[in-house]
């Protein structure tokens, strides 16, 4: 394994090796196969305290990552194809996930439980390959296909002035995410509250309760409560803009028409216009059926968790899912070592093979490949505009739900990545920055959909900035100042 030349591309907070594994056997032993090209020889993952780090060699990464996104763009048929794949995968991945969650698995022999996770899994694996494929590598700011994209579309314009606002503008998706039918069927039921009894109206927020209230599970839950539920229809009560959200969709989409008839765009760029726009939805969509798999799976963990006796089933998440099968059988691997890993671990995926250590192991190996750097002296961070405007604030570093209780009105949201569990937080803020991102990330989505200026892909802010530091965020331009 080569050690040098090493670089972190992303940091998966609430992370678990039951999310991690498929991602690194895509990239080294699926992509030769599927047409993602046979660039990638090793990954590295790092895991600690549950934040798991994908090191990657820096030379392999560009070459995989910019012949995907070549490839996305200018091979049609190869294009649609791996779209129907990650449709079908998605689309079973879903199903396979509410199947494993009705089953009541206290009833089931380990047999039939076995049984049941085969098919998931399988659903699982070719659902997260094909969903870094099809995104064309997404990690940590390096988003080759939204840049390739962008760049065209700029070089076709002849580099206009008024460029990012037209970015911003023809790169928004006019199709209803999960989490916009969500707040548009709260409204609905809002909307009719004062004509249906109390009862009616609980019944209705129950059932809407179990269709979404896995949208802010993340990775390792928990799911929204029906208490929330009950308080997002209270708001929705006193404020009905949501009920606009379908006519707000066709208001963008006409003015995204009107701009394109302004710019005379040819078909080439508005081609590259509509595979944005359906990047941006799709991986959206992807992300919240991983959510509803994971959702799922907590079923699973739990039932295992009692019947091997387990205190903390999310410990059980630090499995494998090719080794679920081996453990309900035989109770390996034991729990010590699945806390071990869960504390500190490396995992490793090279073409020999695929190798698991945690503890001193772990911690010796992780000794060769790290790297410090000093970021004290540097006062300014460049990245991505996803929604343009001008402001200042003070910084909040939030990484994870328990870091949202130090979020104020109008404070700086600085992120690795945002996930949908941290929307309360990304709420409160005048504007949004992240390490990871373009324009199909979460933050540039929720960002627009919000009207925040946002920032995505700088790479490094979390490292340079630090609570309580005051900046400015230009959003018009994609620079970050401290103050």
């Amino acid at each position: 394994m080569k050690l040098d030349n090493l670089e972190t591309y992303e940091r998966v907070y609430s992370s678990h090796w039951f999310l991690t594994s498929y991602n690194g056997i895509g990239f080294v032993f699926d992509f030769p196969k599927i047409g993602g090209g046979n660039f990638i020889s090793q990954i590295i993952y790092k895991m600690e305290n549950q934040m798991c780090g994908y090191i990657f060699d820096r030379e392999e990464f560009e070459k995989a990552a910019n012949f995907t996104a070549n490839k996305l763009i200018n091979d049609l048929k190869w294009r649609e194809k791996t779209y129907q794949k990650i449709n079908y995968y998605t689309k079973h991945y879903f199903e396979a996930g509410e199947k494993l969650r009705k089953s009541n698995l206290s009833l089931l022999s380990d047999k039939k439980i076995i049984q049941i996770i085969r098919k998931i899994i399988n659903f699982q694996h070719y659902h997260q390959v094909y969903s870094v494929l099809a995104n064309g590598i997404v990690l940590d700011g390096r988003n080759h296909l939204s840049n390739k994209i962008r760049e065209e579309l700029k070089r076709g314009l002849k580099y206009p002035k008024n460029f990012e606002n037209y970015w911003v503008l023809l790169s928004q998706t006019t199709k209803m995410s999960l989490r916009q039918r969500k707040d548009y069927d709260m409204a609905l039921l809002a909307k009719k509250t004062s004509k249906l009894s109390k009862s009616i109206v609980e019944t209705h927020l129950k059932k809407l309760h179990i269709k979404y209230c896995w949208l802010d599970y993340n990775n390792m839950g928990p799911v929204a409560s029906l208490n929330k539920f009950e308080q997002e229809l209270k708001e929705v009560v006193q404020n009905k803009k949501n009920l606009l959200i379908p006519n707000q969709l066709l208001i963008l989409k006409e003015k995204q028409k009107k701009l394109i008839r302004k710019l005379k765009l040819g078909n080439k760029l508005k081609f590259l216009v509509t595979l944005a726009q359906g990047v941006i939805w799709q991986k959206g969509y992807r992300k919240d059926v991983q959510y509803h798999g994971f959702y799922c799976y907590e079923n699973l963990f739990r039932e295992l968790a009692r019947r091997k006796k387990v205190l903390d089933w999310q410990t059980l998440s630090f499995l494998f899912p090719w080794e679920v099968e081996k453990y309900i059988k035989s109770n390996y691997p034991s729990i010590f070592e699945l806390k071990q890993r869960r504390k500190f671990s490396i995992f490793t995926v090279t073409k020999l093979g695929l190798n698991i250590l945690s503890g001193k192991k772990a911690k010796t190996f992780a000794k060769k490949i790290e790297s410090s750097e000093d970021y004290s002296d540097i006062k300014e961070v460049k990245g991505q505009c996803a929604y343009v405007g001008k402001v200042r604030g003070k910084v909040k570093i939030i990484q994870i739900p328990a870091d949202m209780k130090k979020m104020n009105q109008g404070d700086i949201l600085i992120s690795q990545a945002t996930s949908p569990d941290l929307l309360f937080a990304m709420k409160k803020a005048s504007a949004i920055v992240t390490n990871t991102g373009g324009l199909i990330c979460h933050a540039a989505i929720t960002a627009r959909e919000l009207k925040i200026p946002c920032i995505v892909g700088t790479g490094n802010a979390t490292l340079i900035f630090k609570d309580g530091d005051m900046v400015e965020v230009d959003a018009n331009k994609g620079i970050i100042n401290k103050l």
